[in-house]
């Protein structure tokens, strides 16, 4: 069982409140509201200063709830370890159900300019394209973003940030989209936006 403080970010959300307001009206510090983002263990006193500031009990903030309930991402959140990090990628490590999961996540955002390339060396390239008045102008901008290796008991995932205008090479050879996995059960590499890993 774990702690999930989905509630939270909810009544804050009702409220028209955000972090920062949490922050101030409770005193708390961007470590521990950092801590509760992830779903990580804080103090009773933590609880009491929240419930107080926004004039509610527990269960109106955080619920505890069985890890095998929790989405892919939600588990990723809340368990995910740091393994490595580069000016391009932040890795993490988590073992779900007896399986290995490895998850890139993109540091840069992708936007409509934006091309991430799956191609059969094994590398996923990002393509950033210069736009000018809307129109995508001579010049583009290619390097490396990851070049996963993987083991038979591991599952793979690439995540970008934002919304690239494309995922090229996705369910040729290593690389999977998530409609394409789900539908077939193959393992491979699954890449996909943050937005479709959420939902995942």
């Amino acid at each position: 069982m774990c702690m999930d403080y989905s509630k939270l970010w909810k009544l804050l959300a009702e409220k028209g409140m955000s972090k920062t307001d949490l922050m101030e009206i409770t005193g708390l510090s961007s470590r521990v509201i950092g801590k509760l983002v992830k779903n990580e263990t804080v103090t009773t006193d933590t609880i009491s200063k929240i419930c107080t500031a926004l004039s509610c009990d527990v269960g109106s903030i955080m619920e505890c709830v069985d890890e095998k309930s929790l989405s892919l991402f939600r588990y990723c959140r809340a368990y995910g370890k740091l393994l490595e990090e580069d000016d391009r990628t932040k890795k993490l490590g988590f073992v779900l159900d007896g399986r290995k999961y490895t998850v890139f996540f993109s540091k840069r955002t992708a936007s409509k300019a934006t091309h991430i390339c799956c191609e059969g060396d094994g590398t996923v390239y990002w393509k950033q394209y210069h736009m000018a008045g809307g129109v995508v102008r001579p010049g583009v901008e290619k390097y490396v973003l990851v070049k996963p290796v993987r083991s038979s008991d591991e599952s793979v995932i690439i995540v970008i940030k934002g919304k690239p205008a494309m995922i090229e090479g996705l369910d040729e050879g290593i690389w999977l989209s998530p409609g394409r996995q789900k539908e077939t059960g193959k393992t491979g590499v699954l890449v996909l936006t943050e937005s479709e890993f959420k939902l995942y």
